[in-house]
């Protein structure tokens, strides 16, 4: 029978890849304990911001679905003129729309007014074609004076002077979005001036209220245009 003997040496390299390959193994172990110990915050805070956007655009989706709407009721603000005339047929944008831009056909005084309208969308937006309303006032006068929003905006109140009569009226416009805001100093430009001649009176201005926007024009006339109002509507946004 033969007999075996061991080689020490490679009793020793043994016992070394073995101590090394534990030794591997461990090293292994730890650093997947250290990923997993530096991952975790960060997949907690990804789970959060997930939730985060999500509920953003959850919120964003919302709001995109709100559609704006204007009161039926509308308000007269006064902006002067005299006492005198009786009255002129409202001049009156037609339903959901509102005025960006007005109009005056003037002689020695201001004899009629009327508005450019537009259409507002279910989404929030403007729409692109103009219609103008009937005429508030009295027929007379030729030349014909435009006052127009810049694009984007729309008729939020007027500016001028008036005495025993309209002398001067511009129109003072806001960028739509910022009116449905209900900003408390909405940015702010102003129209063309239209003026009668030799126009004289002391300053005069009327505005809508906060969230609303001039919807028509209504006046007292005689032989002229005695005495004007804005009529105004609220921007509403519904769910």
């Amino acid at each position: 029978m033969k007999s075996s003997h061991r080689n020490p040496k490679q009793d020793l390299n043994s016992h070394r890849a073995s101590a090394c390959g534990a030794a591997i193994f461990v090293a292994v172990i730890l650093l997947l304990v250290a990923f997993a110990a530096l991952a975790s915050p960060r997949l907690q805070n990804y789970g959060q911001d997930r939730d985060r956007y999500r509920d953003q655009d959850r919120d964003r989706d919302d709001h995109d679905r709100d559609s704006i709407h204007l009161s039926r009721q509308q308000i007269a603000i006064d902006f002067g003129g005299g006492h005198g005339g009786r009255p002129s047929p409202d001049a009156v944008c037609g339903e959901d729309a509102v005025a960006v831009g007005f109009h005056v056909q003037t002689g020695e005084f201001f004899n009629q007014a009327w508005l450019d309208c537009v259409h507002i969308r279910r989404d929030g937006s403007l729409g692109d074609e103009t219609r103008m309303t009937e005429r508030t006032g009295s027929p007379g006068g030729r030349p014909v004076h435009d006052a127009f929003c810049p694009n984007g905006f729309v008729l939020r109140g007027l500016r001028g002077r008036t005495g025993a009569s309209i002398d001067e009226a511009v129109g003072a416009c806001s960028p739509f979005h910022g009116v449905i805001e209900r900003r408390d100093d909405p940015r702010t430009e102003m129209t063309e001036s239209v003026m009668r001649p030799e126009a004289g009176g002391h300053p005069a201005e009327a505005f809508c209220p906060r969230g609303a926007v001039v919807t028509g024009f209504r006046s007292m006339s005689g032989e002229y245009m005695d005495h004007l109002w804005l009529l105004c509507s609220e921007l509403r946004r519904e769910h």
